[in-house]
């Protein structure tokens, strides 16, 4: 059996055995669904080589090749037209799902047939599923990958139509294996609270980042005076919502390595509880910082 096929991803041994086979055997299922637990462990990449793979069968030019194959064709989550980011939340419409049977009517441009890849796949908005499902309904010669890390959000009926290829998480070694890839060096914090996920690691590693040194470092335990904890919580409760509960994360971790306390991880998670719940942040940081 080659083994040449998904030299650039690391781990995920399951999912290149599978799909291998699948080439080697020149038994290509008519839709997959890449899925995981977390973000940022390959799939996107994997699902590319796999559809370079398909049109080429093995060509060893055509799977390092460009992501703009004329055969292919990515689907991505949208937000609707002059709506801001910070309002609303991107969706797969159904305007998408009409592109793709579109695409999928046309002839081919360099092979024998065509590969859909949908990422974010549990996105797609109510409409846009129901079309799907009828779509992969119906012969066609093209193959569908569909990519998710939140499985449970699609129609059952959706996922039945599909041949199941996981992705679990990296192991701490194949993780940082990928960021040396790419020249990056994580902290055993970072990789501590990145679930097994390279893309998630380079999301903390930017996170933490871009929230200031002087902030961090009087945070490396909990504050031990009212003054400081109150100037502190008054910062971070200022922050962006997603940077707070970041920052819940990093810290929870933190002390949790250094004291050991059941009673912060009760107040952690009673923090976290409230800023998603949209308890005013200033109360919620109040009560987590003050000694």
């Amino acid at each position: 059996m080659k083994n040449d096929l998904f030299t650039e991803i690391i781990g995920q041994h399951t999912a290149k055995l599978l799909l291998t086979e699948a080439i080697e055997r020149n038994q290509i299922a008519p839709a997959y669904l890449f899925s995981s637990e977390v973000e940022g462990v390959g799939k996107g990449k994997t699902a590319l080589a796999f559809a370079n793979a398909i049109l080429s069968r093995g060509s060893r030019s055509a799977i390092a090749g460009e992501s703009k194959h004329l055969d292919i064709l990515q689907i991505k989550p949208t937000y609707t037209e002059n709506t801001s980011q910070q309002k609303s939340v991107p969706a797969i419409r159904v305007e998408q799902v009409r592109q793709v049977i579109e695409f999928l009517s046309t002839s081919t441009v360099e092979g024998k047939q065509k590969v859909v890849i949908i990422h974010e796949a549990d996105m797609l908005n109510p409409t846009a599923a129901n079309k799907l499902l009828k779509t992969l309904e119906e012969p066609t010669t093209g193959t569908f990958i569909l990519i998710s890390s939140y499985p449970q959000k699609l129609l059952p009926t959706i996922k039945s139509r599909c041949q199941i290829i996981p992705f679990p998480r990296l192991t701490d070694e194949e993780v940082i294996s990928v960021l040396k890839d790419q020249q990056i060096e994580a902290t055993e914090k970072i990789l501590a609270i990145s679930s097994g996920s390279p893309g998630q690691a380079i999301a903390n590693m930017t996170m933490l980042a871009s929230i200031s040194t002087e902030i961090t470092s009087q945070l490396e335990v909990p504050p031990d005076d009212i003054l400081k904890a109150f100037s502190l919580s008054n910062s971070i409760s200022s922050w962006n919502h997603q940077t707070q509960l970041w920052l819940l994360t990093y810290l929870q971790y933190n002390w949790w390595q250094k004291l050991k306390s059941t009673k912060l991880l009760a107040k952690f998670t009673q923090a976290r509880k409230q800023l998603l719940h949209h308890v005013t942040p200033r109360n919620v940081w109040d009560s987590l910082l003050l000694p």
